[in-house]
């Protein structure tokens, strides 16, 4: 299956000048994000904005499934906050696939400090298969 360019993704594309250049790895079947907390992904003064939370388990779970050469895009994303990340904290955002019914597929994440080892947020999402190339010029799911 031929995959879209994700060149101009706001996550992950690297053509993108206002993105954030996330970089992903994988291992043991899950994806990798790691990411450094800097002054502008700050929403109040020091800590991290949540929508920043957000825009990482997007990617990450995205990448968990497109390791397997799926082509998807999110349905619904759930997230729930545990502990503060501060500017300056390292962060480790890893996604995996949990079940797969037909075309949608659930997927969960986690981020964690590098720093202190807490769990900042945990994510679940549900993507749906589709054929972007079909998808992007008919708005069909």
């Amino acid at each position: 299956m031929e995959t879209a360019s994700l060149n101009n993704c706001f996550g992950c594309g690297k053509d993108n000048t206002a993105g954030l250049h996330l970089k992903n790895s994988y291992k043991d079947n899950k994806s990798h994000i790691d990411f450094e907390v800097k002054n502008e992904f700050c929403g109040h003064p020091g800590l991290l904005h949540g929508g920043i939370i957000g825009i990482l388990f997007d990617e990450v779970m995205f990448h968990a499934i497109a390791q397997s050469g799926i082509e998807v895009v999110t349905l619904n994303m759930n997230v729930n906050y545990k502990n503060p990340a501060f500017e300056g904290d390292h962060l480790c955002c890893e996604g995996w696939m949990e079940k797969r019914d037909g075309r949608r597929i659930d997927v969960a994440a986690v981020i964690t400090s590098s720093r202190t080892g807490k769990i900042i947020a945990e994510g679940m999402g549900k993507f749906l298969e589709v054929d972007l190339k079909e998808f992007l010029t008919s708005g069909k799911m």
